[in-house]
């Protein structure tokens, strides 16, 4: 478990745990000496939570919390107006060793461990985005359910073609020589065979045009978000697409303290099991957003097909790591995990990227 980085500050009012589920709440009220005051459920509709806070809320200035879930941006925006967003915490489950390592778990107290580390000061938080972060956030997450979609249909028409023994001639099926060859097939094929590949190709089309509309929404949400275009232009790799993504999933990089904070913040850095002064470390942590971890990846993936400029200078230092340690995917999150280390330090110290020395590499000694 990690040290506390920050003395216990018990707040000075009560605090109220929710456990929310899709048509229940349980929730645990504490006054502001920590006691047990109430305990109970209701619905989880908007009128009876609204009306459960305000009945809370008569006590005095009352803390809210409550776990990360998928109700949590309706929750969080209907607690957040009631009690202040100072005053309203969205719980991070998994750090939380009281609730996820607990032998006797339940939803009531599950509610009361919110509302106890809540009135201690020391819940752990996440992040949740708001109005145009979170606008990008959903529209980048479901353009790249589209692309993933649309991988799973391209396989499925590769499948049907090497039955028929065919295959495309081109290394895309979206280029003009592709679509000609596969639509000559999909009607010459009889059979329920070529009604498939009749299918495959109007789904295909279908996911095109979603792909199209998601990039026109991100390119104007990312319009009124400077940060995107700042790290687009600077940190190579990430082009419109990918830094939409950080950004979206990262929010205002200033928050994080550090570089080594932010580069944990996206589960690239390698787990620590260190003990008895010796240094242990294991796979990398998985902590955070997959989706942000999913574009430091492809960022470096890019570098490393760059010929020319930061890019390269990128790939040539996942290689060099590739081939100290053997193992490419260890260095390629390597390479992503510096990514976020040099973004960090793009917001915080104005540094840009330097390509003679990628990651602030020692200088040599002449």
């Amino acid at each position: 478990m990690k040290k506390l980085s920050e003395p216990v500050r018990k707040v000075n009012s009560q605090s109220v745990g929710l456990d929310v589920h899709k048509m229940v709440t349980v929730y645990s009220v504490l006054d502001a000496s920590g006691a047990t005051v109430r305990e109970g459920r209701i619905a989880s509709r908007r009128g009876e939570l609204e009306a459960f806070l305000n009945e809370v809320l008569e006590a005095g200035p009352t803390h809210v919390a409550f776990e990360a879930s998928r109700s949590s941006h309706w929750v969080y925006g209907l607690v957040s107006d009631l009690v202040g967003k100072e005053r309203t915490h969205v719980a991070n489950a998994k750090e939380i060793r009281a609730i996820a390592n607990s032998k006797r778990k339940n939803d009531q107290n599950d509610a009361w461990w919110l509302a106890y580390l809540t009135w201690e000061g020391r819940l752990p938080s996440s992040y949740v985005p708001e109005d145009e972060v979170l606008e990008l956030r959903i529209a980048t997450r479901e353009r790249c359910a589209a692309v993933r979609h649309r991988t799973k249909i391209i396989n499925r028409l590769k499948g049907h073609l090497a039955q028929i023994g065919e295959i495309v001639p081109s290394s895309s099926v979206r280029t003009k020589k592709a679509q000609l060859f596969l639509l000559e097939i999909a009607v010459a094929t009889k059979g329920a065979r070529g009604r498939a590949l009749r299918s495959c190709l109007d789904e295909l089309d279908y996911q095109n045009a979603a792909i199209e509309e998601w990039d026109e929404l991100i390119q104007a949400i990312s319009a009124e978000l400077p940060a995107v275009q700042r790290i687009a232009e600077e940190i190579p790799g990430l082009g419109a697409v990918l830094a939409s993504t950080v950004v979206a999933e990262a929010g205002d990089i200033q928050r994080f303290h550090s570089a080594k904070a932010f580069a944990c913040a996206t589960g690239l850095t390698p787990s620590d099991l260190s003990t008895s002064g010796k240094t242990i470390h294991g796979r990398i942590s998985r902590e955070g957003s997959p989706h942000l971890r999913w574009a430091l990846t492809q960022a470096a993936m890019g570098c490393l097909r760059s010929r020319s400029g930061a890019g390269l200078a990128v790939g040539n230092w996942i290689r060099a790591k590739e081939k100290r340690m053997g193992i490419k995917a260890k260095a390629r999150a390597a390479g992503g995990r510096k990514l976020a280390e040099a973004i960090w330090r793009l917001f915080h110290h104005g540094e840009c990227f330097d390509p003679a020395r990628p990651f602030g590499g020692k200088k040599k000694i002449a």
